[in-house]
C-alpha cells in the first residue's frame, strides 16, 4: 500500500467517525440521532445508483423527513459532494461499521461522552482501555 492510499484510508477513517459518531448520538428517548437502516440504505443506494449526486439529493431528502439529523447530515453532504463513487463507497463502509460499534449493546458506548473525538485514533484510543 503506497503512502497517499494509507493516508487517504486514514482521512476516510477520520471522517467516517465524525460523521458515527453525530450518527450514533442520542436523541431525548436515548435512540440513535439516525437510525441503522438509514445508514444502511445510504451504502446500499450508493451501491446500486453508483452515482454521488443522487445519493446527495437522497440524503437531502432523508433530511427533511427527519430521518438524518441537521448535522449528521451536513457532514455527510460536506464529504460526499466531491467523492468519486468509490470513494463513497468506502466512507459510507467505514460510517457503518463504526456505528455500529458505536451503537452495540455489548460494548456500552457512551457516545454522547465523545465531542473530543476529531479522529479514528482517538476512538481507537479510548475504546481499547
Amino acid at each position: 500500500m503506497s503512502t497517499k492510499q494509507v493516508s487517504n484510508t486514514e482521512t476516510l477513517l477520520d471522517v467516517a467517525t465524525r460523521i458515527a459518531i453525530s450518527a450514533s448520538k442520542t436523541d431525548n428517548r436515548g435512540e440513535p440521532m439516525v437510525d441503522s437502516t438509514t445508514i444502511n440504505n445510504l451504502l446500499s443506494f450508493l451501491q446500486s445508483k453508483r452515482n454521488v449526486n443522487e445519493l446527495l439529493v437522497y440524503i437531502m431528502r432523508q433530511m427533511g423527513r427527519g430521518e438524518i439529523d441537521k448535522q449528521t447530515g451536513k457532514l455527510l453532504l460536506s464529504n460526499l459532494k466531491d467523492k468519486s463513487t468509490e470513494e463513497g463507497l468506502e466512507l459510507l463502509g467505514y460510517v457503518k461499521w463504526i456505528y455500529e460499534t458505536l451503537t452495540s449493546k455489548e460494548l456500552k458506548v457512551n457516545v454522547n461522552n465523545l465531542s473530543n473525538v476529531k479522529s479514528f485514533k482517538d476512538l481507537v484510543e479510548i475504546l481499547s482501555k
